[in-house]
């Protein structure tokens, strides 16, 4: 009998529907998919000659989703800290993107992706770039799980401040549709299925009217998703005030765009309508806390997730990108995505770990429309699993594993698997060479740095000898 299992695992901790915790467990897997989960002790005698993987000490998690990665940024870390949101997209993040060649934004997605696998991450959605298809080709190498999209701005002149004005970001209505379009026919359910393309708004205050509608348009016709950044700060829904008379989703309930099958990252500074809103149109969010937490952003003080969650807004977890949350770990993310909530709320009760383990694996999938192939562990689902080590001092005692996760654990998973394919093992990724890419990710790093004039930005007031 082919395939893989994973045997002796000290908990198996499934996100099933009855959310069950296994001890001593096992899971066969067969091509890419599930075919049993279980105890050890029950496994078939024909398991015995499969490639199997001895899971003692081990805790086995379905893989984590994260559900706002820009991948093309990662060659940018460093370059956008100390400053507020109007000078961190279109001084830093648009000057980055300005210096940007395709083979940087490759070598950029590689290297975020080493990071993901590393983490216990398997499945991304990137939330739009200048370079979806070198994102979607290191996907396709690197085997991890991800969907990518394409940036589409036709407002040059904007209430936060002017575009670049290199040509990518002077894009005409017609061109940002149309390459909007070439997207998603080119990169959906490319390798293996493994890759999809959506359609995005990626800052409102870019957005014309008449692009909002035409990306609904497209999305509706091609049935492709709509990913967008909304209500993150105050910066932000005050220009949207200012231009259009509504905060951001307010005003895409004004053009008729809302649908289900939209996520709308951030949602920091969300009003009472918008919270209504998501509600009544079934939209999902994407929280950030770690971008609000570097940017000062208020959005842990302001924004009502916890409220969202209660009322059945779907919220799962995210860590942004390398110029903003600057890290792309699941695991400390879960920690101060439940800290940041409980702090202002003076409530240890809220985002119990339980939560935030559903909302970094489960809730990414239903996000993405794929909780019925990923996001928990059930047999017929999509072999997508993270394994941790929890022989080490912070897992010590273990009583919970899942408080040890989100509490008191480092990140960083022993094995990660992807479509019933070992991504890592024992901490070593097998589909990437991690030491060429670093430093390849070095050395463009910081060479676009000095392009840009970024580099300035960097440094220390502090004495260099």
């Amino acid at each position: 009998m082919s395939g893989l299992v994973i045997r002796n695992a000290d908990w198996i901790v499934t996100v099933d529907r009855d959310r069950r915790i296994l001890r001593n467990g096992a899971i066969v897997i067969q091509d890419d998919r599930i075919s049993f989960v279980g105890k050890s002790d029950d496994l078939s005698e024909s398991c015995a000659d499969m490639e199997t993987i001895d899971a003692s000490g081990l805790l086995v998690l379905p893989g984590f989703v994260d559900t706002h990665v820009h991948n093309t940024q990662h060659l940018g870390r460093g370059l956008a800290d100390e400053c507020d949101i109007p000078k961190q997209l279109l001084e830093r993040l648009y000057g980055y993107e300005s210096e940007m060649t395709p083979e940087d934004a490759y070598w950029a997605a590689r290297a975020c992706q080493l990071e993901l696998i590393k983490a216990g991450t398997t499945c991304f959605l990137d939330p739009s770039s200048y370079y979806p298809g070198e994102t979607a080709k290191a996907t396709g190498e690197s085997g991890m799980r991800g969907i990518v999209s394409r940036t589409a701005f036709d407002v040059h002149n904007t209430t936060i401040g002017k575009m670049p004005s290199k040509n990518m970001f002077r894009e005409t209505l017609s061109e940002a549709l149309e390459r909007a379009e070439e997207t998603v026919l080119r990169h959906n359910n490319t390798y293996d299925g493994r890759v999809k393309a959506w359609f995005a708004l990626r800052i409102l205050a870019g957005c014309s009217d008449d692009l909002c509608r035409g990306i609904r348009l497209l999305a509706d016709k091609h049935k492709a998703p709509i990913v967008m950044h909304a209500s993150e700060s105050r910066d932000e829904i005050v220009a949207s005030r200012l231009s259009s008379g509504f905060s951001d989703v307010e005003r895409l309930e004004h053009l008729g765009v809302l649908g289900p099958d939209m996520v709308m990252i951030h949602m920091g500074w969300a009003s009472p309508k918008e919270i209504s809103l998501a509600q009544k149109h079934g939209f999902k969010i994407s929280y950030t806390p770690s971008t609000g937490f570097r940017l000062g952003m208020g959005d842990t003080g302001f924004g009502h997730f916890p409220e969202m969650a209660a009322i059945g807004v779907t919220v799962s977890l995210s860590c942004n990108s390398a110029m903003s949350g600057n890290y792309l770990d699941m695991v400390r993310l879960m920690n101060l995505g439940a800290g940041a909530m409980r702090a202002t709320r003076l409530s240890a009760f809220i985002f119990p770990p339980e939560e935030m383990i559903e909302m970094a694996t489960i809730n990414g999938a239903i996000s993405m429309g794929a909780e019925s192939e990923i996001g928990s562990i059930e047999v017929g689902k999509k072999a997508d699993l993270a394994l941790f080590d929890t022989r080490t001092a912070e897992w010590r005692p273990l009583l919970n594993p899942l408080s040890n996760l989100v509490h008191s654990a480092r990140g960083g998973a022993h094995t990660v698997i992807v479509d019933g394919k070992i991504l890592m093992i024992k901490g070593k990724v097998q589909t990437i060479d991690e030491d060429k890419t670093l430093a390849e990710c070095q050395r463009r790093g910081v060479i676009i740095a000095h392009k840009s004039g970024l580099d300035r930005v960097t440094q220390s007031p502090w004495p260099r000898q």
